[in-house]
């Protein structure tokens, strides 16, 4: 075996859940020079690498060694939110493009609200019994 060649083939989790084994991030932070791959930052006792997809899986990435780096915990923090703010827009636009509307958090009085009155303080009423309603 030449020294350039891999002791295992590239690593593939059997689902999106599967756990990354140690050996995978032993040769990730091998790759990496034992570095943060966003801020360079060599990782000690009190910087400790965190692994992370670089395409996040909820962006569709694959649970696959080529797909994962070692950050720190400031630069893991970051991308993230980077990649849950990616992943909001992109639900977003082909929602819009969709047709789709999230439901309205404030509904217009539609079927139900015949049996209701509202006074002017804000008190609400059964139409037919007079009663005020109390809220659930």
């Amino acid at each position: 075996m030449t020294p350039t060649a891999r002791k295992h083939p590239e690593w593939i989790g059997k689902t999106p859940d599967t756990a990354v084994p140690s050996w995978v991030k032993s040769r990730i932070l091998d790759a990496q020079d034992g570095r943060c791959a966003e801020c360079r930052n060599d990782f000690c006792a009190q910087l400790r690498p965190e692994f992370d997809h670089i395409t996040a899986l909820i962006n569709l990435g694959e649970n696959r060694e080529s797909n994962l780096q070692a950050l720190c915990g400031p630069c893991h923090g970051k991308k993230t939110a980077a990649d849950v703010a990616l992943k909001a827009k992109v639900a977003r636009v082909r929602g819009n493009h969709l047709g789709l509307k999230p439901k309205s958090s404030r509904p217009v009085g539609g079927q139900n609200a015949k049996n209701f009155i509202i006074q002017p303080g804000g008190r609400v009423l059964h139409r037919d019994t007079r009663e005020p309603v109390t809220r659930r």
